[in-house]
């Protein structure tokens, strides 16, 4: 969490560890104590664990949707409501781990991110009781041994996979099993035979310090290790194991058990589940309204009310299904209710967000965002394929072979997303004075050798050469507009030997490269076209904003009421950071004839370093640092002009 630019709770994310433990370990206890007594029922178990979770859980998505309706844009809207229907499903890890992050709003904009973790608790609770079912009915004596070589397998898998496919370890159950299991292994320590045991003046302080060795394993994770690390992986051991520890060795009247044992601990104990579920919403519509980093008075009075919705729901909502026997009108309550979401979310979804909310100048200037600039040009007449088989329409991410190309092709465009985000406008203009264009465009895909690829996005290396080759073959002298997403740069790998199949795996590893060698790649390129006599106008980077400037315009039309203002990106980051990359490019790309330079940072920054994110047109910016229609426009000006 970032709060007033200081990061704080490092690994905040480790409390979902934490919770994974807790859960694992209640629920093996409860399966084996009621199978040892003979009274275990799968029916009976999976009534008690919708009773415990489901009915707080519809409270807060029946809320959340409806201030959703309220508050959210309509593309955002539709976001909400297909991650509202894999919630009732129990399905939104798998929601939240198809998703393309390159497109996708960051975690910070997500009401319902938090609930991926739910999902994947509840696919335990469908699978685990039945391996334990028949384990314990054909294999009794060997159910630990079972449960540790699942929980090893689990664990070496998360380790291994979170290297290829990050996501895919963070967000599914079979990465996460072993935490789960952990847990439940630690049923099998008996405490009771550990309270009859005398110590020795030795043993005695070092038993008693365990808990508190667990608490500070938990303690140090969770402020002090980054989302930089791998994770989950073998790091993850220390919160897991600290857990553990307590579990084990935690006993009355000791410090850490005495620590716990107070009011507001307890009371924190009882609204946990509410608050988990109440404050990723919150802080979230918080930050669509704002738009800006918290205060502390902001933080305290988010805190607050986190905590006095959770009070309510555990009062009035959670408490009232924990009883033995619920009402028939209970049971419909709860089914009105999940009705009632599914409607919603099927209806936002239909509607494409409810656009008729919109009204006056709201309206008027939402119509320029719906679609990003990369992914608006289409050919419908000529479809094409992906390089993984798929028919596209839309024009980026073809095969260079179906690429779009209209007219006689005057103009191409070459690169990633920031290359494709000028298709559409370029196209307009060129339809005015009859010339053409051809686009090679692909997220993530910059103009560079063969040998180079970005993110997971391993099939550009087919894209590159395709590239190569259709350039070589062109008759005549072309405009080439070349352009790319610079950061990246510093994050390319060397290809894979099946780009195919590990970009379709979403798989990230790959030996890291010098960043030189990617910007002498690209521009060894670029002079290659020159060497063949074409004109080419290179983008430079574009300033990075640094703010979400849709959900910031919008905010300020909508909540406070402003009209189209100028405004600028604070501080003078933006501009120093294309400044920087500018001059890194220009180090290996020397000026010469054919060679057009376009700086972004000249176009979009004053004198004084600040740089436009709105003005009188509307924002200049559409997702992260991809450019609006009218941020394009302003581009398209400089490179028309040369």
């Amino acid at each position: 969490m970032t709060f007033f630019g200081t990061h704080i709770l490092k690994g905040g994310f480790f409390g979902v560890d934490v919770f994974f433990v807790l859960s694992g370990y209640l629920i093996t206890g409860i399966i084996r104590s009621q199978m040892d007594k003979g009274s275990f029922s799968f029916l009976d178990f999976y009534w008690r664990r919708a009773k415990r979770i489901v009915p707080a859980l519809l409270a807060m998505l029946v809320v959340t949707s409806v201030i959703a309706y309220l508050i959210l844009l309509p593309d955002d809207l539709v976001t909400y409501a297909n991650s509202l229907k894999s919630t009732l499903y129990f399905g939104s890890n798998y929601f939240f781990y198809g998703e393309d992050s390159y497109v996708s709003d960051s975690s910070s904009y997500k009401p319902l991110l938090h609930t991926w973790s739910l999902a994947v608790e509840w696919q335990f609770y469908i699978v685990f009781p039945v391996i334990i079912f028949f384990t314990n009915r054909f294999f009794k004596k060997y159910l630990f041994e079972i449960l540790l070589a699942l929980t090893l397998i689990s664990l070496q898998y998360a380790n291994f996979s979170v290297k290829e496919n990050p996501d895919m370890a963070f967000y599914l159950l079979p990465a996460r099993a072993w935490e789960l299991i952990l847990g439940g292994l630690v049923t099998f320590y008996d405490r009771d035979q550990l309270d009859k045991l005398k110590y020795s003046k030795f043993e005695n302080p070092l038993l008693r310090s365990l808990p508190i060795l667990g608490l500070s394993l938990i303690s140090y994770s969770i402020l002090f290790i980054g989302d930089d690390v791998s994770h989950p992986s073998f790091i993850t051991l220390i919160p897991v194991l600290g857990t553990c520890l307590f579990i084990m060795f935690a006993r009355k009247g000791e410090i850490a058990t005495d620590f716990l044992s107070m009011k507001v601990m307890v009371l924190i104990g009882l609204i946990s589940y509410p608050l988990y579920l109440w404050h990723q919403p919150i802080f979230v519509f918080f930050r669509f309204i704002k738009q800006e980093p918290f205060r502390y008075h902001d933080l305290l009075l988010l805190i607050c009310l986190s905590t006095f919705l959770s009070v309510i729901t555990y009062k009035f909502i959670e408490s009232k299904y924990r009883i033995k026997k619920v009402s028939l009108v209970k049971k419909g309550g709860l089914i009105a209710a999940c009705a009632a979401c599914f409607s919603f979310a099927y209806a936002a979804d239909i509607t494409n967000g409810f656009p008729g909310r919109l009204s006056g100048i709201v309206k008027s200037s939402f119509s320029s965002y719906k679609t990003l600039e990369w992914s608006k040009m289409r050919d419908s007449k000529n479809v094409g394929v992906t390089y993984s088989g798929k028919k596209r329409i839309k024009c980026d991410s073809r095969t260079v072979d179906s690429a779009c190309k209209f007219g006689n092709g005057d103009w191409v465009t070459i690169g990633d997303s920031y290359a494709g985000q000028l298709d559409w406008g370029l196209k307009e203009r060129l339809d005015k004075s009859g010339q053409g264009l051809i686009s090679y465009t692909r997220q993530q895909c910059p103009f560079v050798s063969p040998d180079i690829f970005i993110g997971s996005r391993a099939n550009c290396v087919y894209e590159n050469i395709d590239r190569l080759d259709a350039i070589s073959k062109f008759k005549g002298k072309k405009k080439i507009i070349v352009a790319a997403f610079y950061e990246q740069f510093y994050r390319s790998k060397q290809a894979l030997k099946n780009p195919i199949k590990s970009a379709s795996d979403k798989i990230i590893r790959g030996k890291k490269l010098k960043p030189s060698i990617v910007w002498q790649s690209y521009a060894d390129n670029i002079n290659a076209l020159l060497d063949n006599g074409h004109e080419v106008y290179v983008v430079y980077p574009v300033p990075s904003p640094g703010v979400d400037v849709k959900k910031l315009l919008f905010s300020q039309l909508i909540y406070e009421k402003h009209g189209l203002e100028t405004q600028y990106s604070k501080g003078n980051k933006a501009f120093e950071r294309a400044n920087k990359l500018s001059m890194e490019l220009d180090v290996f790309l020397k000026d010469r004839p054919g060679l057009h330079k376009i700086y972004p940072r000249d176009i979009f920054c004053d004198e004084n370093k600040q740089c436009q994110i709105i003005n009188e047109t509307g924002g200049l910016y559409n997702h992260k640092g991809h450019l609006s229609y009218s941020g394009v426009q302003m581009v398209l000006d400089k490179i028309i002009s040369k």
